[in-house]
Formats: C-alpha cells, sequence, structure tokens
C-alpha cells in the first residue's frame, strides 16, 4: 500500500496552519481533505472513510480529546494524532489513554509530523496485512476441519471395509494408514494455529 492509498483529515481552526500543512501532507503523497472544527470533522468522516485524523487540541466548540472520543466510537481503526501548543505531560497521557496514536506540541518541525504520519501508516498497512492473513488462516482451518472430519469418518469404518480401497474400486484414493498420517498433520496444524485464531 503506498502513501497515495492513505486518507488524512486535518482538523484546526488556526487557517494559516491548516493549509501549511495540508500543502505539507499533499506534498508527502497523501490524500487530504480539511475541517475548520470538530463538528465539520465529524460530519466528514461519516461521509467519507479516512485512515488518519491530525487535530488540533484546543479548539472553539468541541477540543481535540472530545474529537478523538467520538472518532473512536465511530470507527476504533482510524489513527489520531494531535497536535496542541499547550504542551504538559498531563494532556499527553491523558491524549494516549483517550486512544490517540500520537501527541505533538508546538512549535514542531514539519520533519517530526512526517515521521509520524508515516509510522501510522506503516501500522495500518501492517494491520491491513494481518488481517489478510488471519482470514486465510481461517479459511484454512476451516477446510482441515472439514477434512478431518471427513478422513475420521472414513478411517472408523469397519476393517473389512477397509479392504475394499482396492486399485479397481477406488483408484487414487489413500490407504487407511496414509489416512491417519493426514489425520494426524491434521491434528498438529490445527493446534499450532490455533492461538492465532483468537486475536
Amino acid at each position: 500500500m503506498t502513501s497515495n492509498n492513505f486518507r488524512i483529515l486535518i482538523t484546526d481552526d488556526d487557517g494559516d496552519l491548516r493549509e501549511l500543512l495540508t500543502e505539507a501532507v499533499k506534498n508527502w503523497g497523501y490524500v487530504v481533505s480539511v475541517a475548520r472544527d470538530g463538528e465539520e470533522a465529524l460530519r466528514k468522516l461519516r461521509m467519507e472513510r479516512y485512515d488518519v485524523v491530525i487535530t488540533d487540541l484546543m479548539m472553539p466548540g468541541m477540543d481535540g480529546l472530545i474529537l478523538l472520543k467520538k472518532i473512536k466510537e465511530l470507527d476504533k481503526e482510524i489513527l489520531v494524532i494531535i497536535i496542541t501548543g499547550y504542551a504538559t505531560i498531563e494532556t499527553a497521557v491523558k491524549a494516549i489513554e483517550t486512544g490517540a496514536y500520537d501527541y505533538i506540541a508546538k512549535p514542531f518541525r514539519l520533519d517530526e509530523l512526517m515521521i509520524v504520519i508515516k509510522n501510522a501508516c506503516e501500522r495500518l498497512r501492517l494491520t491491513s496485512q494481518n488481517k489478510a492473513l488471519l482470514d486465510e488462516l481461517r479459511t484454512a482451518y476451516g477446510e482441515i476441519a472439514v477434512l478431518k472430519g471427513a478422513l475420521s469418518q472414513s478411517s472408523a469404518q469397519p476393517e473389512a471395509e477397509d479392504k475394499s480401497f482396492t486399485a479397481d474400486r477406488h483408484e487414487g484414493t489413500a490407504s487407511p494408514f496414509k489416512q491417519q498420517e493426514y489425520l494426524k498433520e491434521a491434528d498438529r496444524f490445527m493446534v499450532r494455529n490455533k492461538p492465532f485464531l483468537k486475536s
């Protein structure tokens, strides 16, 4: 996933800073939208999908922490970066505890913001990859469970019926010995991967 695939919403009541950040983030290759306050940001978030929200902490009407809470209620996967000129340990801790991805104090250099955005998008990319792999694993787990059930049923047949596994009647059918080996391998696979499926 390239930077062009990530959508970023910048929320700030300071028009000059909003314009500066918009130009910078666009130049880094991201798709950017802007909002003048928290209410406008929420309206846009309800209408379109965004990956990252950059918001000022101190804004009229709805501050950055309230906006952060509402964003997390709307979509927990959106990463929120809070910017503020009123940086204290207390506000930083509160922002992170509320669910902020990161916290940047003014004044800051644009390259600092660039690194934070890049790291946020990398985290989103890895999360997306992990979900895709987990889906594939769940599918494989389900298929093996079905196969295991079929093999178990087949291997439980009376010994007299096992003799029916002849080349002329069941060409290409696994022997009872091979079926047992398949069952063991299926068991090993399911035990190995069960912890991943709990996430």
